[in-house]
């Protein structure tokens, strides 16, 4: 008969999470892992594999509960402006909290990993797109009702928002402090005008 698992998976998920953010995922090794998820080595491999499908599991489960995935999930509803708008706030608030100096974890891993790891560069992309497409959906919509500039290109717009987004979470980690993120922001913001 099979044992069940004596922990909660999206628990021990969460704190694999932070250990991969805190570290990078080279300089983690399975023995950290060990330590931050409270569950035993072969757990973890019966669980998810090996540290790489973990670290898989962890990008899938971060990108669910990111902002940008609620930008994502209410493309369709939201008030285009205000929901970018959102957004941005969102990044730099979250970019000024405590602990907001680790950056973006998928941001960290594009750094760290796009370059060496063809199949972690193809998942990110991915996901980028996502965003960008995203993102041109809203001022699509934006600019049909005027509230968007609606002489923009709005593919450029959403290309420029992301790599904004990706500057303010790979800055965040220098702690430039919030002036210099609401600045970044409101000139990125400005192009909706």
């Amino acid at each position: 008969m099979a044992r069940t698992k004596a922990f909660d998976r999206d628990s021990v998920v969460d704190k694999a999470i932070q250990v991969f953010w805190d570290k990078g995922y080279e300089a983690t090794s399975v023995q950290d892992l060990v330590d931050a998820m409270g569950i035993n080595r072969g757990s973890i491999y019966d669980t998810f594999g090996d540290k790489s499908g973990l670290f898989q599991i962890t990008i899938e489960r971060y990108m669910r509960g990111s902002p940008a995935s609620k930008l994502v999930a209410e493309v369709e509803t939201a008030e285009p402006r205000r929901a970018i708008e959102s957004f941005f706030r969102t990044l730099v608030e979250d970019s000024c909290a405590p602990g907001g100096h680790r950056g973006c974890f998928l941001t960290n891993t594009l750094t760290e990993l796009c370059s060496c790891d063809a199949a972690m560069a193809e998942r990110i992309k991915r996901s980028l797109t996502q965003v960008e497409n995203t993102l041109y959906a809203l001022i699509r919509r934006g600019q049909e009702t005027g509230d968007i500039a609606p002489w923009r290109d709005a593919r450029a717009v959403a290309r420029s928002l992301v790599a904004t987004v990706q500057g303010i979470k790979a800055l965040s980690k220098v702690n430039p402090g919030r002036e210099t993120l609401n600045d970044i922001t409101e000139v990125a913001l400005g192009n909706l005008d």
